[in-house]
């Protein structure tokens, strides 16, 4: 794994990315890929990692990109949040992911309390993702079909009823 960096928080996310764009024309693949460009040092690809934790960290990438989040801290309590509420994955089982060593390394590099002070900076979002979650038409799948990375964003968005926030 690249050397973990942890991003400071950022209140509202900067939406510079083009996967970050609500209506975006990249497909999932190009707005993945451009997120593992953009996070060079910061996100490693799954390629380079053990076989369970590579499924576990490509799917949390992909709803980064397909929810628009970045890598801050702020943004990465979001990608969370939005995978629990609005993904198939279930509480359970995304819950069980905890015990994989990379996310532990992460977890405790983080720490506890530094933990609990971003989730309450990112309350009034998380409020958010609770009302968009209510409104989409269906979940997103965890684990999408291939087919899904030659969609662009703009049409999985749509029909997901996924709004970036």
């Amino acid at each position: 794994m690249a050397a973990l960096v942890i991003r400071p928080y950022a209140a509202l996310p900067s939406r510079s990315l083009g996967y970050q764009v609500q209506d975006s024309q990249q497909t999932l693949a190009e707005g993945l890929e451009e997120y593992y460009r953009a996070n060079i040092d910061v996100v490693s690809r799954p390629t380079t990692l053990p076989p369970d934790s590579a499924a576990l960290f490509r799917s949390h990438d992909l709803c980064h990109v397909i929810f628009g989040l970045d890598t801050t801290l702020g943004d990465e309590t979001m990608a969370d949040m939005r995978t629990l509420l609005s993904s198939d994955v279930g509480w359970k089982k995304y819950l069980s992911y905890a015990n994989d060593p990379l996310a532990q390394a992460v977890f405790k590099a983080l720490g506890i309390w530094r933990t609990v002070i971003i989730t309450l900076r990112t309350l009034p979002r998380i409020v958010r993702a609770i009302r968009e979650a209510r409104l989409m038409k269906k979940k997103w799948p965890w684990i999408p079909p291939e087919i899904f990375y030659a969609r662009t964003l703009s049409d999985l968005r749509r029909e997901f009823g996924i709004r970036v926030i």
